[in-house]
């Protein structure tokens, strides 16, 4: 897995609310487009689920933006579960 996919899908994991892609870039310390290039990919995976809301725009009252906000799905925990066996599993294994 990439290293970027995973910090993202470790993040999301602990996170006990949605978070927003700026979010998640500042806690990956990643760019926002980077992240939310791997986002589209864990989507597709079912990973992840994000839906999207309109927000204030910056020194607008009246234009909004659309913000992305994601959260994990249960298969996330099983993957993230499944990593952590393998991983322990080949330690042993050393």
């Amino acid at each position: 897995m990439h290293p970027v996919r995973f910090r993202i899908l470790q993040f999301i994991n602990s996170s006990k609310a949605p978070q927003y892609v700026e979010q998640i870039a500042e806690a990956t310390k990643e760019h926002p487009r980077l992240v939310s290039h791997h986002l589209n990919v864990l989507e597709k995976l079912e990973l992840v689920e994000c839906t999207y809301e309109v927000a204030k725009a910056k020194g607008s009252e009246k234009r909004g933006v659309a913000v992305r906000l994601c959260k994990a799905t249960p298969k996330l925990s099983e993957v993230l579960q499944d990593i952590a066996e393998k991983t322990k599993s080949a330690a042993e294994a050393k």
